[in-house]
């Protein structure tokens, strides 16, 4: 068997990552890769973590088949999980499929989380003589100053100030205008916790899946029609129906944005179409009202830049090899398996 000779063949950990815009085939080339080489997948995905969140995310979990997955459906909506969070579960699902002989795959598009886990990237207690300027307490880990629903409640010109008072080196390189962020930063703060990097005990290949920007954008609006075809709406109804709160949802950005603020509008406006909507569960019905209409291709258009910001990420990081088709990716992650 071919993935026997690999095993015996690669001495050195290592992983391949699989990477690009969102539509761009990501997951059906991991999977391919993973029953080549006697992989598993690890999802790259801030969004996919959530249990119910599917059709929004493209968990597209029916093309995995056989071959097993992890980091996904790992947390309820509205629960905390940030990349900090995150990279250790992440980690510990990589250190077990390397005790199990297999290679870990890593696909998706949150760049920071793929960057977190090929740089190393990890929290650390601040030591008593820590000489960053402006952190109060810095050398003892402190009760935080305000809770995460304090903090929800500032506006973004106030977490800035919070954030001067609390770490001048993280204010003056953060983006001002992200309350994510923001918030997150102060949190740190407030723990005592610093932000390091230890570089990790493996090789990682990184590959894009190069797709021109045209025909990703028809993949794009493809998409977005078929998972309405789908049931993409009810989704998200069901979510608000069963508690969770629209502000979160709306956080989330792209599909759950504009679905939520579209559905809590149609509920206001017109109650029969919402009624409409939950006694319906055929997954083909779609409201065709205007507003559903300007809705779906605002969502088009939100995901169009959205693609664009992800590429803009990638590009970035040189060490990316840029291949269009399966056939080209599986013979960079042979030679690298090989070597």
């Amino acid at each position: 068997m071919l993935y026997k000779l690999y095993t015996v063949i690669t001495k050195k950990r290592k992983i391949i990552a699989i990477v690009g815009p969102t539509a761009s085939g990501k997951t059906g080339i991991g999977v391919k890769l993973a029953k080549e080489f006697n992989g598993e997948i690890i999802s790259a995905d801030s969004r996919q973590v959530y249990r119910g969140l599917d059709l929004g995310t493209g968990k597209d979990l029916a093309e995995y088949g056989e071959v097993k997955y992890h980091m996904i459906d790992i947390v309820d909506p509205g629960e905390k999980m940030t990349l900090f969070d995150y990279l250790p579960l992440a980690r510990s699902a990589i250190e077990d499929i390397f005790a199990r002989g297999k290679v870990p795959i890593l696909v998706g598009g949150s760049g920071l989380y793929i960057q977190g886990l090929v740089e190393g990237f990890a929290l650390q207690q601040k030591t008593e003589n820590s000489t960053t300027p402006g952190l109060r307490g810095a050398g003892k880990k402190q009760k935080a100053e305000y809770s995460r629903e304090q903090l929800d409640k500032l506006t973004t010109k106030e977490l800035n100030e919070v954030l001067e008072k609390s770490d001048v080196q993280k204010y003056e390189s953060i983006d001002h205008k992200n309350r994510h962020r923001l918030i997150r930063a102060i949190e740190l703060a407030q723990e005592g916790l610093n932000p390091v990097k230890i570089k990790p005990d493996f090789e990682v290949l990184q590959i894009g899946v190069d797709v021109p920007r045209t025909e990703l954008h028809q993949r794009i609006d493809k998409r977005v029609d078929e998972r309405f075809e789908v049931g993409m709406t009810q989704e998200v109804r069901d979510l608000l129906i069963s508690g969770v709160d629209p502000v979160w949802l709306i956080g989330l950005g792209l599909e759950y944005r504009e679905i939520t603020q579209y559905l809590l509008e149609l509920r206001i406006k017109n109650i029969q179409l919402w009624e409409k909507l939950g006694e319906n569960r055929d997954s083909s019905f779609v409201i065709h009202n205007s507003e559903f209409q300007a809705m779906s291709q605002d969502l088009k258009y939100c995901t169009h830049q959205f693609a664009r910001r992800q590429m803009t990420w990638f590009h970035r990081f040189p060490e990316i090899q840029w291949l269009p088709n399966y056939e080209q990716i599986k013979r960079f992650a042979k030679i690298f398996l090989e070597h």
